[in-house]
């Protein structure tokens, strides 16, 4: 089993899909990947959250949408992370601090180089944590290493 996959079982599994395969990731780590049905999903780290697209033929019609391909690419993010940050190396991705992941902050300076797995880890686990609460909620946000 690899990594990826590991970790999307670990800290996504609480959705209820079970996960076969990451088919694609994007730079700023929104995935593609499967089920053990053979249904795709989209995971999106940002808005934490796991869409079911159904079988190929829907899952290339959403990846196939302007709306989709804008944020799949995230060109104008990708264009600055490379600027600040440089390159991301094989197995990392783009995202934001965790801080500004949690509150949606898409300013240049809260984009970070992560491990895919990392992110998805964290992803995961600030999704489960929040996902029944009110929008606007505040919260506390407390990063360990």
């Amino acid at each position: 089993m690899s990594r990826q996959l590991h970790a999307l079982r670990s800290a996504w599994g609480w959705t209820g899909v079970e996960f076969a395969e990451v088919v694609a990731h994007s730079l700023m780590g929104h995935m593609l990947v499967t089920d053990t049905a053979g249904l795709f999903h989209y995971l999106d780290p940002d808005l934490g959250a796991v869409t079911l697209l159904g079988d190929e033929a829907a899952a290339q019609a959403h990846m196939a949408l302007a709306e989709t391909q804008v944020i799949w690419r995230a060109d104008k993010l990708v264009d600055a992370a490379l600027a600040r940050l440089g390159a991301p190396v094989i197995g990392e991705v783009f995202s934001l601090k965790p801080q500004a992941l949690v509150a949606g902050d898409y300013a240049h300076e809260n984009l970070i180089r992560i491990d895919l797995v990392d992110l998805i880890y964290l992803s995961g686990d600030i999704a489960r944590q929040t996902r029944d609460l009110p929008e606007g909620a505040h919260i506390n946000l407390k990063v360990e290493d």
